[in-house]
């Protein structure tokens, strides 16, 4: 009885408790956050992802979507070059159009030149001009953020990012080593010390050589010497710096023109003539070089597709002894072509080693008429007449054991062939 009064009263008690737990959303609240801020594994059905079944057609869809890119500009060869500066020149002076704009304009209208200058006036470019006001205030915030754009946009809350980016690369390539403000800064000290020096070279007083001339008299000789001193270090100074501004060239590839100097500095006309041909210029240098990448990109793409089919096999032939008709034909033309050079003639043939080639020339001379061919050949290049056969003809009486003649490799034709000689060129 003990025990069953202790089962039954543990039992009623697990009972309260439940409920009380489950009713009470106080402690569920606080379970959950102990649950969420120990961070343990989530483990239930409750706690996965429903995974959608794969479809084609959804995951092909996601491949072709619009955003992945868009060509902008191709160039077209049934276009000439000088059609095409005329449609930029117009884009850029007449409707503010950038080179990239122009080119994107007239691919967009399938390199129709016409549609696309009368499509120019109903699209207006972005301004994207920059004051002085505007390149000092990113001077500013580039000196103090870096290349934290969006702190510089806090600055320049009229200039997108882009506009900074873009900026930021143009001015990073022209610049110099001091900003405009330490130009400016420099030019105001340089101003108030020569202030400064008129200054005091006026306030010296007349009445102390009244006083005391014995004492100016024997101040003068180190009067002098400070003087030829400060008048040296004067001319040292001036010399060092007409030496480093003469050290100073324009970088390399870049050459300047004195009479387009004088015209941009005299007049505004001038000097937007010197500008506009010098961009037209770099434009056409552009365009080449352009034109150059897509001629070698075609022809690498060529070159991976491989060169192996078009090789002919490289069979390794053997050096056959026999001279049929046509190898006999092929040496006298290669003669003809080549005069003594029987390395020439030997590759020509393909299956004769030098050797044979000149047993060759030595064995059918007579018959083959091979003198006379040799003598066109040598009158055609200005050969100095047959110095050099007999040399050869000692070489060949060595070897001449290794390859047989014309009476051992095959019959020889009738005398009458013989005694015509016929000359083969």
């Amino acid at each position: 009885m003990p025990a069953m009064l202790e089962k039954g009263t543990t039992e009623i008690s697990g009972k309260r408790r439940g409920r009380n737990s489950v009713n009470n959303p106080t402690k569920i609240h606080t379970l959950l956050m102990n649950v969420i801020s120990a961070g343990g594994m989530r483990v239930g059905s409750q706690y996965q992802a429903v995974v959608p079944d794969y479809d084609s057609e959804v995951a092909k869809a996601s491949q072709e979507r619009d955003n992945l890119g868009m060509l902008v500009w191709f160039p077209n060869p049934s276009i000439p070059e000088t059609k095409l500066d005329e449609y930029i020149a117009i884009a850029k002076e007449k409707h503010g159009y950038n080179m990239e704009q122009a080119l994107g304009m007239l691919f967009w209208h399938k390199h129709n030149i016409e549609k696309s200058l009368a499509d120019l006036p109903n699209f207006t470019p972005f301004p994207d001009e920059w004051t002085v006001e505007d390149k000092v205030l990113f001077e500013q915030g580039f000196s103090f953020h870096g290349k934290t754009f969006h702190r510089i946009q806090q600055m320049l809350p009229d200039k997108s990012i882009a506009s900074l980016v873009r900026f930021y690369y143009s001015w990073k390539k022209t610049r110099s080593k001091t900003s405009v403000m330490d130009r400016h800064a420099r030019k105001q000290k340089r101003e108030r010390e020569e202030s400064d020096d008129g200054e005091e070279n006026s306030c010296i007083s007349p009445g102390d050589a009244e006083f005391e001339p014995n004492k100016d008299e024997k101040k003068e000789p180190p009067n002098l010497a400070e003087k030829s001193m400060h008048v040296k270090k004067e001319v040292q100074g001036l010399a060092g710096r007409n030496l480093h501004r003469a050290k100073k060239k324009p970088p390399k590839g870049m050459h300047l023109n004195s009479d387009d100097v004088a015209a941009m500095s005299s007049s505004g006309p001038a000097a937007v003539s010197v500008l506009r041909q010098l961009d037209m210029e770099l434009i056409a240098i552009k365009r080449q070089i352009q034109n150059i990448k897509q001629n070698n990109s075609a022809l690498r793409e060529k070159l991976d597709t491989g060169l192996d089919e078009f090789r002919p096999s490289e069979a390794n032939q053997k050096f056959n002894t026999r001279w049929t008709t046509e190898e006999q034909l092929l040496a006298v033309q290669a003669i003809r072509k080549y005069g003594r050079d029987f390395q020439a003639i030997s590759d020509v043939i393909g299956n004769k080693s030098v050797v044979q080639v000149k047993n060759f020339f030595v064995n059918y001379r007579r018959r083959f008429n091979l003198d006379e061919v040799l003598q066109e050949w040598e009158a055609e290049h200005g050969v100095e007449g047959r110095k050099g056969l007999d040399e050869e003809k000692m070489e060949v009486s060595s070897e001449e054991g290794t390859t047989p003649g014309p009476s051992e490799n095959q019959p020889e034709e009738p005398a009458a062939m013989e005694t015509q000689n016929p000359s083969v060129s």
